[in-house]
């Protein structure tokens, strides 16, 4: 008997030591899930990839330049000799003819380049360019990129409210696979507490070998259920804490389980609420809307586009290594450049054809969907209805079972009936309270898949 209870007390201590209640787990589920944190970072790479194409309607502008030193050294055979046109003259030669003689052997001996040059020169522009017209693809772009922003964000309150249900299922399925231990666990010891007194009775002679080999054989059968029981709570605990990225193994749920407040609502005010929350058929929208600015985008194709240009330049140019101020020159020019698309191979036409059939598309798609998201609302709204029934079912099961257990242990204590109808009547007790657990768990499943169905906040 103590090996079976052992577990069991060691969970119920990790209960006191390391408790978690279902707010906090769906707060540490939302800080720690990879797809949520994934979502949150795509929402900051649509603002900034939405920044980027917005920028694109401002003026861009451009500097570029460099600065140059260069020395070259020419060959001796590249080098003429020296020229003299006053050897030429008479040796009488007028004022005149000196003056001319040295004029030109002047403008001959520059001309001449020197065994070693060296020059500077800078260089620098400064260039613009602002678009005007582009057959509005650019803003179409730009709200397509908006859209796309919108998505990512609406992604990331779906996959919340995903995260949301699924984390309460596992936290109530942890509490549900916890109750059947217990439940387990008192069968097994009322199991054993009979076997006693039938062993006693049966030394006595007061029941038969068969009583007493049933009371065996119901103890050997509970005990591999009590072990089945344990079993699926250790692994529904496992998937629990998984699931909220704990770190702490003895994180393990603790609350009251009890129905949740349900939503009283009519089929036809559900699908109201369905059709305008559903985050999905939001999402759905924006991809059609996306869809036909990429068909009005691909129509500015056959439109002109039209670009603003200009730019300012600065150089210099130096025979020496040094710049001075009067080596500058300037250099500026302003333009509008035009153009016209008149034969691209039917390469546009197709385009904007694919375009407005992908419009068309994502339009009978969205339509399909509300109808799905229909049918799932109807579907989630019987399913709580069936649930609360079946609650109210074993409510009433649980106290007729408790009735039956209160009037065999009163025959057994007025020895009208047999101690056996009293175990029958536990087990029968302990067997009913499971099925109420079970349709406790059904209706808080049911509710919280119902809320989702039609765009309830979680």
């Amino acid at each position: 008997m103590k090996r079976f209870l052992t577990p069991i007390l060691v969970l119920l201590l990790a209960q006191g030591l390391a408790a978690i209640s279902l707010e906090n787990s769906i707060d540490q589920a939302i800080k720690n899930n990879k797809s949520l944190l994934v979502a949150a970072e795509e929402i900051a790479k649509a603002d900034f990839q939405y920044k980027d194409v917005k920028g694109t309607l401002l003026p861009q502008l451009s500097l570029q330049g460099g600065y140059t030193l260069s020395t070259t050294r020419l060959p001796d055979s590249s080098i003429p000799g020296t020229f003299d046109v006053s050897s030429g003259l008479d040796s009488t030669p007028t004022d005149n003819e000196s003056y001319l003689a040295g004029t030109m052997s002047g403008i001959v001996a520059s001309m001449i380049p020197d065994k070693t040059q060296k020059e500077g020169s800078l260089a620098a522009q400064l260039k613009l360019e602002q678009v005007l017209f582009l057959g509005g693809k650019l803003i179409n772009g730009i709200k397509a990129v908006d859209r796309y922003r919108s998505i990512q964000k609406l992604q990331y309150d779906l996959t919340r409210e995903e995260l949301i249900v699924s984390t309460t299922d596992l936290f109530y399925g942890c509490l549900l696979a916890e109750k059947l231990v217990k439940l387990q666990e008192e069968a097994l010891q009322i199991a054993n507490s009979h076997l006693q007194r039938v062993q006693l009775f049966n030394r006595e002679g007061q029941v038969s070998e068969f009583d007493l080999l049933r009371a065996q054989l119901e103890v050997a059968k509970l005990q591999p259920q009590l072990l089945q029981a344990q079993n699926q709570y250790e692994l529904a605990l496992a998937a629990f804490q998984k699931h909220i990225g704990s770190i702490d193994p003895q994180d393990i749920p603790e609350g009251e389980f009890v129905l949740p407040e349900t939503l009283e609502m009519t089929l036809e005010e559900a699908l109201e609420s369905g059709s305008s929350q559903r985050i999905e058929l939001r999402l759905l929208d924006i991809n059609t809307e996306i869809m036909k600015i990429r068909y009005n985008a691909e129509k500015g194709n056959y439109l002109p586009n039209v670009v603003l240009q200009g730019d300012y330049s600065l150089f210099t140019a130096a025979d020496e290594y040094a710049i001075e101020s009067k080596d500058f020159g300037t250099q500026y020019t302003i333009g509008i450049g035009i153009q016209i698309p008149l034969f691209t191979g039917f390469s546009n036409s197709s385009k904007k054809a694919y375009a407005k059939h992908a419009w068309q598309q994502t339009k009978i798609q969205e339509q399909d969907y509300h109808e799905l998201i229909a049918l799932e609302i109807r579907q989630a709204h019987q399913r709580l209805k069936n649930s609360l029934e079946n609650y109210e079912v074993q409510a009433q099961n649980i106290r007729l079972a408790e009735r039956s257990m209160e009037l065999a242990r009163l025959r057994y204590e007025n020895q009208v009936g047999i101690q056996l109808e009293v175990f029958d009547a536990q087990v029968m007790l302990n067997g009913v309270k499971l099925q109420y657990f079970q349709s406790i768990y059904e209706v808080i499943s049911s509710d919280r898949n119902f809320k989702k169905s039609i765009g309830y906040k979680l």
